[in-house]
């Protein structure tokens, strides 16, 4: 899959639509300089995204009462430039769930595919000059 980002805005503006399978996302830098949503919102979207969708699937699968998720993604960037991003990740389960069931979601919750991907996995990057 390729994302692609193209310019939205003049020379200036720092205004950006990256386009994903199909579908427009707007991309900027945050206020006052512009009017985002900016890479690290993408960022932190992608781990609370992949938690909620993997806890409704997981839940779906074993046919518990998960009526919905409700995901806050907090950040701390403030040590970032010293190698340390901070995320919290609150969860919210909705529906008739036991004590048992709320714990067996919340170990699941930690196993989805972005939080691995940010944890644990050996991300390679080559940025290269198209022709």
């Amino acid at each position: 899959m390729t994302i692609h980002i193209r310019s939205t805005g003049g020379a200036d503006a720092m205004r950006f639509l990256a386009n994903a399978e199909g579908h427009d996302l707007p991309l900027g830098l945050p206020a006052p300089t512009g009017d985002g949503p900016d890479p690290h919102d993408y960022f932190d979207t992608a781990l609370g995204g992949c938690k909620v969708l993997t806890l409704m699937l997981y839940a779906q699968r074993k046919q518990m009462p998960l009526t919905s998720v409700e995901v806050d993604v907090v950040r701390d960037a403030s040590e970032e430039r010293k190698g340390v991003y901070r995320l919290t990740v609150q969860l919210k389960l909705l529906g008739e769930l036991t004590e048992a069931q709320r714990d067996e979601l919340l170990s699941v919750a930690d196993r989805c595919p972005i939080h691995k991907l940010m944890t644990a996995t050996d991300v390679q990057i080559s940025t290269v000059l198209q022709p």
